[in-house]
């Protein structure tokens, strides 16, 4: 499954109190400001200088004469160069905080009576009472008196596979390791200050965190390539990356730069590479080089699929959401073709199912309404309905387990009605990589031969085979959607 989004991606800029941006499409690259810059013969307000950039002279600007800012700036400030009919100008910010994707409907138009503006139009991002400006690249090149220069044609590389002046990065790093992702798979830049435990922490998960009104997996990036992990203190920024049934958020340090693979990719020969299918290469820069992540394959990878599709909305009590998804993807892991997502349990003995099966993840409450059907530990009220919770375990004839941190309940829903099976604790969600090609599905009503007669399968990461389970059956065994004066019917074991 492949998501791209058309919605333009702008670059955000400080300068001061200003929060601005830029058209990626006018934005080059992102340098740091060299301690001196040198003058020119050039009388403009604003301009400060110039500075080399390879092998090129660049004027460089400073909006702040032009605003009447007369701030102190920080000493690590910026140059970001701006592209417009093919002439660049250097502009001076206070730091990049990232990018974002920005629908043109979400777009305020800015205009004035007279003259002309620095800005074309505003939107809004993280916070609605700071609006964040869109410059005018035009504009800014056809200040009064402000030198340009023709922009460096792209360089002639064979390095490797995709290089060449397209290629947008995003530059960040991940304790002491930069990593470059590709600006295209990325929806938007975020400080990453609420960062909780969830049922799915584990393995790359490092939690949820809030974002537009749900809460989004957390995934460590360092891991996910076979690095070593980020410590909790060294967590600060996160990078959303929307790909389809949801989001996700790579967990980063800090945004470096972004820049453009002007001088090529590198190349990883495939043994030195863990992941082949998540490193496209290496990019040198200033201080040595960086791993670059490949935005199809972060859209391709199963385990964030599977992450993107139990998104949930902001309904509090530790609610994973909503699981619907294809979670269909195509990948190499360990020889086999990857398949749909799984969502691994335990009930009794250790399952797994189909991930699309599962509406919602719920934590098992405090409390339910009792039930005087057997078999039903209660009902609870979610989001409108009236929901029957059923331990799974006993429905198929195994022993419960002991309730635990990790039991919840695995929301699944049948001709309009939903079921709550209770389970004993959660695993986790991996595609499928084999399943048993010569099982046979044989028609039975007795749920107690479930897991007996289920096919067996094994996981990506993963080499002991597990019953999978088809929760939908079971729904429709227990008489879901039927209308019955008892719902749940199960055989004795």
């Amino acid at each position: 499954m492949t998501f791209v989004t058309t919605d333009p991606v702008y670059g955000l800029l400080q300068l001061g109190d200003l929060d601005l941006a830029l058209p990626l499409s006018a934005l080059r690259e992102v340098v740091p400001r060299p301690e001196t810059l040198a003058p020119l013969p050039v009388a403009a307000t604003g301009l400060v200088g110039a500075m080399g950039l390879r092998s090129m002279v660049l004027p460089v600007l400073d909006l702040r004469p032009l605003l009447g800012l007369d701030e102190i700036p920080p000493a690590d400030q910026v140059v970001v160069v701006v592209v417009h009919e093919h002439h660049v100008l250097g502009l001076v910010v206070d730091r990049v905080r990232g990018v974002t994707r920005v629908p043109d409907r979400d777009l305020v138009e800015l205009s004035t009576a007279s003259g002309d503006l620095l800005v074309s139009h505003a939107f809004q991002h993280e916070d609605p009472t700071r609006p964040v400006s869109v410059l005018d690249a035009a504009h800014l090149l056809a200040l009064p008196g402000m030198p340009r220069v023709p922009e460096q044609p792209a360089a002639d590389t064979s390095a490797g596979p995709r290089a060449g002046r397209g290629a947008s990065l995003t530059l960040v790093r991940c304790g002491e390791q930069v990593l470059a992702v590709e600006v295209d798979v990325i929806h938007t830049t975020i400080p990453l200050t609420d960062l909780r435990a969830t049922l799915l922490t584990g393995g790359d998960c490092l939690g949820v965190t809030s974002y537009a009104g749900r809460d989004v997996p957390v995934v460590d990036p360092m891991t996910m390539i076979g690095l070593s992990a980020l410590e909790p203190e060294e967590v600060c920024a996160g990078v959303v990356l929307d790909l389809g049934p949801g989001y996700v958020v790579l967990a980063v340090s800090d945004l470096i730069e972004l820049r453009v693979a002007g001088d090529g990719v590198l190349p990883v020969p495939g043994f030195a590479n863990h992941r082949v299918e998540l490193v496209r290469g290496v990019l040198e820069v200033a201080d040595g080089a960086c791993l670059v992540l490949d935005g199809p394959g972060l859209r391709a990878d199963g385990t964030l699929l599977a992450l993107a599709s139990v998104n949930t909305e902001e309904t509090g009590a530790g609610d994973l959401g909503s699981a619907a998804t294809d979670g269909a993807t195509d990948g190499a892991t360990d020889g086999a073709t990857r398949g749909p997502a799984y969502l691994t349990y335990t009930a009794g003995v250790g399952l797994a199912s189909p991930l699309e099966q599962v509406v919602e993840i719920l934590p098992f409450p405090d409390a339910l309404t009792p039930s005087a059907v057997d078999h039903v530990l209660g009902v609870l009220v979610h989001r409108g309905r009236t929901v029957p919770v059923v331990p799974l375990a006993t429905v198929l004839g195994q022993e419960p387990g002991e309730r635990g941190p990790s039991s919840c309940l695995l929301l699944v829903e049948l001709d309009g009605e939903q079921i709550a099976l209770a389970v004993d604790s959660l695993g986790g969600i991996e595609p499928i990589v084999w399943t048993d090609p010569d099982h046979r599905v044989v028609p039975r009503h007795d749920l107690t031969r479930a897991v007996h007669d289920a096919p067996l399968v094994r996981l990506s990461g993963g080499t002991r085979l597990v019953p999978a389970l088809d929760l939908l059956h079971v729904a429709d065994t227990l008489g879901l959607g039927e209308d019955h004066s008892s719902t749940v019917q199960p055989t004795a074991a």
